[in-house]
């Protein structure tokens, strides 16, 4: 199909909606309208491919549209798991006998031994490393409460162990 300006953006305007429609029903945040691009993207390329012997071009276009969007998402979240992964490694990587954390062998395993695993795992990257709890939530694949809630119990169980050393140092 030749592409006419004027035609292209009737076509645009008949079809915005539609874009919109499927950013919607696949629950897309679209704050700074990259999915919208990507919809209008999809529509030049239906309206460049489109073969009027196989079927409507609406049912053409909406398919396109919806499966632009698929792809979007799945890039994204590949994305996100190579941003969680590149983190956990540069995390790993790191030694604890860094200028700015101060290593007391002995405390950390005293810690570590009153903590459960998640516990230790939020005193680990939310003291030792510094990292927010967005932070802690990706690279453990769990949500921000849940970090949260790590946290709760640990500073519980941390106030008990270091109160002891404080008695056992008296």
């Amino acid at each position: 199909m030749c592409v006419d300006d004027q035609e292209f953006e009737r076509i645009v305007l008949e079809n915005e909606r539609l874009i919109h429609y499927h950013i919607k029903s696949l629950h897309i945040n679209d704050a700074n309208g990259d999915f919208f691009a990507i919809g209008l993207e999809a529509l030049w390329q239906a309206y460049e491919t489109y073969d009027p012997s196989v079927g409507k071009f609406s049912t053409y276009l909406s398919w396109k549209v919806r499966n632009a969007l698929i792809d979007e998402i799945r890039r994204d979240s590949k994305r996100l798991k190579n941003q969680s992964f590149l983190l956990k490694t540069q995390i790993s990587i790191s030694d604890l006998t860094s200028e700015d954390v101060v290593v007391d062998q002995f405390l950390w395993n005293q810690i570590k031994s009153e903590l459960t695993l998640n516990q230790w795992k939020w005193v680990y990257y939310y003291i030792i490393h510094d990292l927010s709890v967005s932070q802690i939530a990706s690279i453990e694949e769990v949500t921000k409460d849940a970090v949260k809630n790590w946290g709760r119990h640990a500073r519980k169980k941390l106030y008990c162990v270091l109160s002891k050393q404080n008695h056992v140092l008296e």
